[in-house]
């Protein structure tokens, strides 16, 4: 009887301690996702000084996903992201010059939308908007955690430019 209780015992403390890491590896990644929706934010309101602190947040975010504690598949998806998160994030810390920033945040936001699909962890709806005048005209992306569009591209001159193209639904 001694011996059944030890290895349910054993079997039991595995279990949590790969629920915790899971639970610790999607909440890191769920930071990083945090930071960026802080980023947008501080763009969306012209605020390059903002956006420059939100940068390095999400910077620093991004190099500390322990990814010991990301399952295989997290792991192997995240890999094909955090570099490239990491060098746009890298380049909107280093100035308040809203305009680079801008520039930098279009593909960090491609990048974002596709690292947030594949991965499938956000505990909220998460928007992904598009308008058609920024980026030089060229237009752009972005995710954002509310339906209500705050453009961080056109900022105070186009607040609610843009529409919602796709979603990224809470995994069940």
């Amino acid at each position: 009887m001694k011996k059944l209780i030890i290895a349910v015992a054993i079997v039991a403390s595995a279990f949590v301690q790969n629920s915790f890491a899971q639970t610790t590896g999607a909440q890191s990644l769920n930071n990083v996702l945090s930071a960026y929706i802080n980023l947008k934010n501080a763009l969306a309101i012209d605020k390059g000084d903002s956006a420059r602190a939100s940068a390095k947040i999400l910077f620093n975010t991004i190099a500390k996903v322990p990814m010991d504690k990301l399952t295989a598949e997290q792991h192997k998806i995240w890999m094909q992201y955090a570099d490239q998160l990491s060098y746009h994030a890298e380049h909107i810390k280093g100035t308040n010059e809203l305009e680079h920033q801008r520039e930098h945040f279009v593909t960090l936001s491609g990048l974002m939308y596709k690292a947030m699909k594949e991965l499938n962890i956000n505990t909220n709806v998460l928007y992904y908007q598009y308008c058609p005048m920024a980026n030089d005209g060229k237009g752009a992306y972005w995710v954002s955690e509310d339906s209500k569009i705050r453009n961080p591209y056109m900022g105070k001159k186009m607040p609610s430019c843009g529409s919602t193209k796709d979603s990224i639904q809470v995994k069940n």
